[in-house]
Formats: structure tokens, C-alpha cells, sequence
């Protein structure tokens, strides 16, 4: 996880693994959630596992939306870091489905979130919030901001709350668009 800003308005850049495996899982199993922020397939893609099949049950996509609606809430709080979605956490039926596929989405996994090193570096990010204050004519209110760069399709951003925003790697990449974008994420915080 990288910061930017001073101790007052600051930007967390991170790729928590939890979300990560939880990706997997989703796509692995093809799970159909209905979650509040829909994030598309994964890239690169994984294929449907034909061993899970009988584990992919309705109540397991349930348990999973349930899981990441609040694994995506916890990444703006205290409580940020990894929760995997098990047995325990979340209900027998996507414990079933982690504990068939655990492994496989550990190292698919630690694979993305090493390719997003660089990610997770300050980049378009700086100068944003000096801008914003040039533009409003003041000093920015005191903010915290985390962004979360996952490796889904697609090129877009998605506000999870004040505090948090999910945006894809081909967002982050695509530095026009991420900057228009982001800047008025900072502005409605400033």
C-alpha cells in the first residue's frame, strides 16, 4: 500500500489480496452476486471450473455478495487488510467453495497483486489535490481517500463510498481519464 498527500488529505493506493481471491473465487465458480459495486470478470480471465460446479450454489453467490459488500466497506475503515470469504466468515456454502479452491486462487492471487506493484505507486495521483485547491481558492478540507486498482475488464471507476474508490488497472493506466475522473472525486472532498 502507498500513501500520497500530507497527514491531512491523504490517498491509499493499494490491491488487498482478500479482494483479490474473492475475484477469483467469483469467476472460478461462476457466481452470479447481486452486489452494490459490480466490478466485471477479472483479467486475464479465468476460466470456469468444472469441479466446482456442484459447490456453485445460489446461497453461495449470496454469501458472496454479502462477503464483498463488506470486504469493499472495511477497505475505507480500520478494519482494512485481509478477510478471506470462508466457512466461518461468511456461510458454509462459500466455505465449501474456498476451501476447494484456495490454493489456486492464493497463487493467482499473489501473481496479480505482484503484477500491480507498480500500480500502487503515487503516479497521476500527485499534484491532483494542489490542483483542486488552485481551482476552489483554498486549502482542501482534511480527507482520506482509498483507492483500489483490481485487475477486472474494462476501463472505469466506481465510487464504493466518500472515502473509497474501486477503479479498474486500465483506468489507472489511461491517465487523462483517470485524472478527470479522480479530480472530481478530490474535489467533492475538498
Amino acid at each position: 500500500m502507498q500513501y500520497v498527500g500530507s497527514s491531512s488529505r491523504l490517498m491509499r493506493i493499494d490491491t488487498p489480496v482478500g479482494l483479490l481471491m474473492g475475484l477469483y473465487l467469483r469467476d472460478a465458480a461462476g457466481l452470479q452476486p447481486v452486489v452494490a459495486v459490480e466490478v466485471p470478470a477479472v483479467v486475464p480471465a479465468v476460466e470456469i471450473r468444472a469441479d466446482l460446479a456442484p459447490l456453485a450454489v445460489p446461497a453461495a453467490s449470496v454469501q458472496w455478495a454479502r462477503w464483498w459488500d463488506q470486504e469493499l466497506a472495511r477497505q475505507d475503515g480500520p478494519g482494512r487488510g485481509f478477510h478471506r470469504p470462508d466457512r466461518g466468515f461468511k456461510g458454509a456454502e462459500l466455505g465449501a467453495l474456498v476451501d476447494a479452491c484456495h490454493d489456486d486462487a492464493a497463487r493467482w492471487s499473489a501473481d496479480r497483486h505482484h503484477e500491480a506493484s507498480p500500480l500502487r505507486t503515487p503516479g497521476s495521483e500527485n499534484g491532483l489535490v494542489a490542483a483542486v485547491e488552485a481551482e476552489i481558492g483554498r486549502r482542501a478540507r482534511p480527507f482520506e481517500l482509498t483507492i483500489t486498482v483490481l485487475p477486472v475488464a474494462g476501463s472505469a471507476g466506481w465510487r464504493v463510498s466518500a472515502g473509497h474508490v474501486v477503479v479498474s488497472r486500465a483506468f489507472r493506466t489511461d491517465k487523462a481519464a483517470y485524472r478527470q475522473w479522480l479530480t472530481q472525486v478530490i474535489r467533492e472532498s475538498a
